[in-house]
């Protein structure tokens, strides 16, 4: 099968392998994948800014087909529509994995990262991980489950939103929209912040429901920045740059909560001062757990959210550096990478 392959560090080190073709081991699935996401974890791992098990299949947002079943396995048949969980291999017996939060395993590999993943024809992931997709939801769709299952770890499990509360959602790439629309899910008044780069994203933001809009490095904006200052209950930081973090941080009220969604991939300064000073509580998320995924996918089959206007490209597998160009000059918004024709 083909499959974009990351074969060590380097940027240089990546393009399509041929591989051989996975079979099911007894408490596994075969997936034909449909379609896969073009993730910033994707780009981290290009660019060496995330860790991987070289060499390694990229990709971990996916939909698909189930095209084989292990001997252990009766809740699935061949051609079940499915998403999955992308921690492949955990211990088991950890304190983390003992508590559902397999993602903080010592011993977790990752579909995409530490094992194969989904820029492949097929993908292997276990049976359990696993969840049927709902009838109402597209396979294209159903792609998004992945980051909308992050967010939702992020927003309703890791944070507190109440109804009612005023949100700054930083950053509106498909996380922030993904962000803001699970906000409002639970209650919260959104106002979403980017720079004059983001203007198409910030206006979609408007269309899904954002109360307010602002253009940070707009100067005609600055006045209206400047008297909102230090009047919001929750900040979400989805970007993963380092001013993003310092606006968040001076648009949140004391005792607000500061939450990190978006990964730096580096370093940065924070000031910490300014958030004891303010009594900032600050919290954060990695990724997604099992729980997460039941919350997603209920989102989707109910409506509340819609991740349709974020799909922006779909291209063949083939076809992946104009795709990852894409992403890393914020021409789109989520692009779908398809490895069956």
């Amino acid at each position: 099968m083909k499959a974009l392959v990351k074969k060590g560090p380097g940027e240089e080190n990546i393009g399509l392998e041929q591989l051989d073709k996975p079979s099911a081991g007894e408490s596994e699935v075969l997936v034909k994948v449909h379609a896969t996401g073009i993730c910033g974890t994707d780009v981290h791992i290009l660019k060496d800014e995330y860790p991987a098990n070289y060499p390694v299949a990229l990709g971990h947002e996916y939909s698909g087909y189930i095209e084989e079943v292990g001997s252990k396995i009766t809740n699935f048949k061949k051609g079940d529509r499915v998403v999955s969980h992308t921690a492949a291999v955990t211990c088991g017996n950890c304190y983390y994995c003992k508590h559902g939060l397999l993602m903080l395993c010592e011993e977790r590999k990752s579909i995409g990262s530490g094992v194969n993943g989904a820029f492949a024809e097929y993908v292997v992931v276990p049976a359990e991980l696993t969840y049927k997709i709902p009838e109402n939801i597209s396979m294209d769709e159903a792609a998004l489950s992945e980051p909308l299952a992050c967010i939702v770890r992020s927003v309703i499990e890791r944070a507190t939103v109440k109804a009612g509360d005023s949100v700054i959602v930083s950053g509106p790439g498909t996380i922030g929209l993904l962000t803001q629309q699970v906000v409002q899910a639970s209650g919260g008044n959104v106002t979403v912040v980017g720079t004059s780069q983001d203007r198409a994203r910030l206006e979609l933001a408007k269309e899904l429901g954002a109360m307010d809009i602002i253009v940070v490095d707009d100067e005609r904006e600055q006045e209206k920045l400047q008297s909102i200052m230090g009047t919001f209950d929750v900040a979400f930081e989805c970007s993963g740059v380092a001013p993003s973090a310092d606006n968040c941080l001076h648009l949140l009220k004391k005792t607000g909560l500061y939450v990190q969604v978006g990964l730096f991939g580096k370093k940065i300064l924070f000031d910490h001062d300014l958030a004891l000073m303010k009594e900032i509580n600050i919290t954060n998320s990695y990724a997604s757990e099992p729980t997460s995924w039941v919350r997603a996918l209920q989102l989707l089959e109910s409506e509340k959210v819609n991740v349709k206007p974020l799909i922006s490209n779909k291209l063949p597998l083939e076809e992946w550096e104009k795709g990852f160009d894409i992403v890393m000059n914020k021409g789109g918004f989520k692009v779908l990478l398809e490895p069956n024709e």
